[in-house]
């Protein structure tokens, strides 16, 4: 008999190849920042409701979350859309 899936068990983060590239140019406190933003979303009972993009200062950060995997992957990271008036982080899970 097979045991229950451990549905407990928490999300990983994950970068993408296209999203390293830019990692690598942000600010140490940008990072971290977005890193804060994307824990909070594997921290969620069920982290595949949330956006998948939020702003940390001046930039969009896209995500996608896969419940099978229990993997949430940081896509890309944008500048903000013009005429936006957002200037930290703005996702419900920053803390």
């Amino acid at each position: 008999m097979k045991s229950p899936r451990n549905v407990h068990r928490p999300y990983t983060l994950e970068i993408s190849a296209e999203a390293w590239s830019q990692v690598a140019r942000l600010t140490r406190e940008r990072y971290r920042a977005i890193q804060a933003c994307l824990e909070g979303i594997a921290a969620q009972a069920h982290p595949a409701d949330a956006p998948s993009s939020f702003d940390v200062d001046e930039l969009t950060v896209h995500h996608v979350v896969d419940p099978r995997r229990r993997l949430v992957t940081l896509v890309r990271i944008v500048p903000r859309a013009p005429g936006s008036s957002v200037t930290r982080a703005t996702h419900p899970f920053t803390s």
